[in-house]
């Protein structure tokens, strides 16, 4: 699997893939220049022992509410955003971090309308689901860039899309 980290305080994104070599082990190659093999083993709920060329690391993992992890490495905090690569990628590809800000909601991916979740005059929220678009056999849900009103929806339910259609603009809140 790869990941996407961030982790703060620390600039910039590391890729982060991990391999199982069988048992506890893993082969982790970060930003395809740190290459480790890791044995990793869990102590009750959060509690891991990891270790690396010959040395021993305690690690305490807690998930955080917004879904990022907390880390607890030898004394050491840390706050870890992880992201699936690919998912990334898809949503990169979707569009989803497009037009922040724009009031247009547009995909970059042709696909098959499946569901219109608000109406003209709506008043909507950052983030709140607006269109559900069928793509690549995956549901994707396109969500406001922004706080507004929906001045317009380009799209109904059943309507195939090209790639960079606008499905729904925004009058974006002051």
């Amino acid at each position: 699997m790869a990941y996407v980290a961030n982790i703060a305080g620390v600039d910039g994104e590391l890729k982060v893939e991990v391999k199982p070599l069988g048992g506890d082990l893993y082969q982790v190659v970060i930003d395809g220049e740190r290459d480790l093999v890791v044995d990793v083993r869990r102590h009750g709920c959060c509690v891991y022992s990891v270790l690396n060329q010959g040395r021993s690391y305690e690690v305490d993992v807690d998930e955080r509410p917004d879904g990022g992890y907390s880390v607890l490495v030898q004394g050491e905090h840390y706050h870890i955003d992880l992201v699936d690569e690919m998912k990334k990628k898809l949503l990169s590809i979707l569009g989803e971090e497009m037009g922040a800000g724009t009031g247009e909601v547009t995909t970059a991916m042709p696909g098959k309308v499946v569901r219109v979740l608000v109406s003209e005059g709506d008043q909507v929220k950052k983030d709140q689901p607006l269109v559900i678009l069928e793509a690549m056999k995956m549901e994707n849900e396109f969500k406001a860039p922004c706080d507004g009103v929906v001045k317009s929806i380009k799209v109904k339910e059943g309507d195939t899309v090209e790639a960079n259609a606008v499905l729904v603009v925004l009058e974006p809140s002051e």
